[in-house]
């Protein structure tokens, strides 16, 4: 499926792929990689510290939620709305509620579909065994397919948007326009991690597969600009849906294979395969894909029309700091010709 480079980091014109030496890996895939590091030598957690699928639907699996199995893995779709249809998918350790900011004004005017795709949420697992994003493209795919549509938009956030991008760069003929926010192009820059992360580390260390509420909270507040949305709500919820029973696990075989993506993939090459229309939003505050790499992973979609939106104010999750500004501007895209 993907176009991949003949050696293991090799380094390309831009710069996209290239090989990282050090394995802390607090600087990839946002900082939640400290999940990852901080399980190294870790004691098991208390089995009741982890939360079990019942419980957790229980919390977050009302209506409009409902459970498809597609190609064998229990998929959480919400499905509202009508008009022309718009599949969503979420970023890195969300769920599709973080897309419920756009909600009220999308279903005005488009039938949305929403996913958790595995290893996020409350999908899966998958007994393939299998997580990564060429799994959750055919995964997509297939639910298309369930649902009966033949094309339709395509919308998602930061793992979601790869998700998003690489369907539309193999599907082209499904795809009307895409949404897409911080889009990533490779691994994150290197930063030095705050304090409180810096002290999630310590405790992740110590009660992994079990994540802390204090990690989470670190976390929020470390990928978004706007302090203001970082509410109780928001830390309880990615707190208890990133401790579902056996999660961790799923989310560490994902973060590997990106990992192998982004050593082999040729980046501008394949980038470069979109012919679709998109719209791509951008946190221009933030400090995991800061403000000029939008610049960058616009300009690698040279065979696209793209249309490149910063927001003041904003971090890694656009459609959570910046609701109004953010739906308004996708509405307007997704119904122009």
């Amino acid at each position: 499926m993907l176009s991949t480079g003949s050696a293991r980091g090799e380094a390309t014109s831009s710069g996209w792929v290239t090989k990282v030496t050090r394995p802390f890996l607090f600087v990839a895939l946002i900082s939640a990689s400290l999940i990852t590091f901080a399980a190294v030598a870790a004691p098991a957690a208390e089995p009741s510290r982890l939360i079990d699928e019942a419980t957790l639907e229980a919390r977050y699996a009302g209506t409009p939620s409902q459970f498809l199995m597609v190609d064998g893995v229990r998929l959480h779709v919400r499905d509202e709305g009508r008009g022309p249809e718009l599949i969503l998918l979420n970023g890195h350790l969300g769920s599709l509620h973080m897309w419920e900011p756009w909600i009220p004004q999308l279903t005005r005017h488009f039938r949305v579909i929403r996913l958790d795709y595995p290893p996020y949420g409350l999908s899966g697992p998958d007994p393939s065994g299998v997580y990564s994003t060429e799994r959750a493209v055919q995964l997509v795919g297939k639910l298309a397919d369930q649902l009966s549509l033949k094309r339709f938009h395509m919308g998602g956030t930061s793992n979601g948007a790869m998700v998003a991008l690489f369907f539309a760069i193999e599907h082209p003929e499904r795809v009307d326009r895409l949404v897409v926010s911080t889009l990533p192009a490779s691994r994150p820059p290197a930063r030095q991690p705050s304090a409180a992360m810096r002290a999630a580390a310590q405790q992740l260390r110590e009660q992994a597969p079990y994540q802390p509420r204090d990690f989470w909270q670190a976390f929020l507040d470390d990928i978004t600009a706007n302090d203001s949305v970082v509410t109780p709500e928001l830390v309880t919820r990615y707190h208890e849906l990133n401790n579902r029973e056996g999660a961790k696990a799923w989310v560490d075989a994902y973060i590997q294979t990106q990992y192998r993506v982004w050593d082999t993939l040729d980046v501008p090459q394949y980038y470069g395969r979109l012919t679709r229309p998109m719209l791509l939003q951008w946190g221009a505050d933030g400090v995991v894909l800061p403000e000029a790499i939008g610049g960058q992973v616009a300009a690698l979609l040279k065979g696209a029309p793209v249309t490149l939106r910063q927001y003041r104010g904003a971090g890694h999750l656009p459609m959570i700091e910046q609701p109004e500004a953010t739906v308004r501007d996708a509405i307007e895209f997704l119904k122009a010709r």
